[in-house]
């Protein structure tokens, strides 16, 4: 793997160092170098202290993961083991895609043979803002409520080998160390209440499997599957098996990628849909404040255009959303605070708990906190993209909920 450190480009040619023949009188020479060396300093003072190039969204460049922390008290027990680089994946890991032509710059994202990737741009300041507002969620709850963090990588990283993203000059940070290695280790820090669902290599591990869309910047509910499983991991109950949930597929959907671009050479997507098993249901508020009742989890696509197939899934994206499952009966609760990614992930959460709240962090305006009092809920599940921890609205929108 070439050594990119946290963001792709190519090293310069070597630098040709200056004659010493003939010049100043060597005290001249260990002056000039004190002086160097105090400038070198100097810089880093600087730029520690002034991170990023002032771009919203996104410098690009990733600093070494030193764990952001405001109290030292709120250091994790093993600060040296959170900060330890991650793992390569294992070489057991099927291969990733290195595809036969060079990318093609749509402006926020790119297309290689027939998919679409997104570029990821990280900001530390943006970065340090969200794993603030994690912190602030997190002491805003009762010690008794569990919390989750997991935050879902685009499929750039996941899918396609670093040497192809390195030889076509890619530019976008890299996914795996900016959540691993930055993000995580931040967040245990600062809140070692909050648990950290692995993300990557739950999803590196199944990278020639059908696990994000290919004309859409989200995953298909597959990618979710594996993620849910760690999540289950994490919080050790056992997941459902795919095995015993109905399968359905729905041809022709094209996703926000052809929207953006009309580009003929993305591919069509089939969506696949994992039905959940129970007596499940839905109901929802939307952004106009109008209530809707007795609502499939998952519809049935067929009466749906193909490209409105991405809303079978829980109503797509709603300020709130409560799914219920009558067969279980034992008053357990969970409250999930998400983007777009979410909705592929939550109804796999019916098969454990009676009763899902979900609330999409952009555009719910009222306190999750007496949201968790009101329901009961035991646990509560923060999912994010790792573009939206780069986002300044991000932690300015959790903020104002908890």
């Amino acid at each position: 793997m070439d050594n990119r450190e946290f963001i792709r480009r190519k090293s310069g040619g070597p630098v040709r160092r200056p004659s010493r023949r003939n010049g100043p009188p060597r005290i001249l020479w260990v002056l000039l170098a004190l002086a160097v060396i105090a400038a070198i300093f100097i810089l880093i003072f600087f730029f520690r202290k002034n991170p990023g190039n002032g771009e919203e969204e996104g410098t690009g460049s990733v600093p070494e993961p030193t764990p952001l922390v405001s109290d030292s008290s709120n250091l994790a027990s093993e600060p040296s083991s959170a900060l330890a680089t991650p793992e390569p994946p294992s070489a057991a890991m099927p291969d990733q895609s290195y595809p036969d032509s060079a990318p093609t710059d749509m402006g926020s994202f790119m297309i290689a043979e027939g998919k679409g990737y997104d570029y990821y741009k990280f900001s530390e300041e943006n970065t340090n803002n969200f794993i603030l507002a994690v912190d602030n969620a997190a002491k805003s709850l009762p010690s008794s409520v569990n919390f989750y963090s997991v935050i879902i990588p685009t499929s750039m990283d996941v899918t396609l080998q670093e040497s192809y993203l390195v030889d076509n000059q890619v530019d976008s940070s890299d996914q795996r160390k900016a959540i691993d290695s930055y993000i995580y280790p931040s967040i245990s820090a600062m809140a070692p209440s909050v648990k950290t669902v692995p993300t990557f290599n739950p999803l590196r591990e199944h990278c020639n499997e059908y696990i994000y869309f290919n004309s859409d910047r989200t995953w298909t509910q597959l990618g979710a599957y594996y993620v849910y499983r760690s999540f289950c991991s994490v919080k050790s109950i056992e997941p459902v098996s795919l095995d015993s949930l109905t399968k359905k597929e729905y041809e022709g959907f094209s996703g926000g990628f052809y929207g953006e671009s009309s580009s003929d050479s993305l591919y069509t997507d089939t969506v696949e849909a994992y039905f959940p098993g129970g007596n499940t249901s839905l109901s929802f508020t939307d952004s106009e404040g109008s209530q809707y009742e007795n609502w499939a989890v998952i519809a049935d696509g067929d009466g749906y255009d193909a490209s409105l197939l991405y809303l079978i899934f829980a109503a797509g994206d709603q300020p709130y959303k409560l799914l219920e499952n009558s067969d279980i009966t034992d008053s357990s609760a969970c409250v999930v605070v998400q983007d777009s990614y979410g909705n592929y992930f939550i109804p796999f959460l019916t098969q454990h708990y009676q009763k899902v709240y979900v609330v999409d962090y952009r555009s719910y305006s009222y306190s999750v906190p007496e949201l968790v009092s009101e329901s009961g809920a035991t646990d509560i599940i923060l999912i994010t993209n790792v573009l939206a921890t780069s986002s300044s609205s991000t932690s300015e929108s959790l903020n104002s909920i908890f």
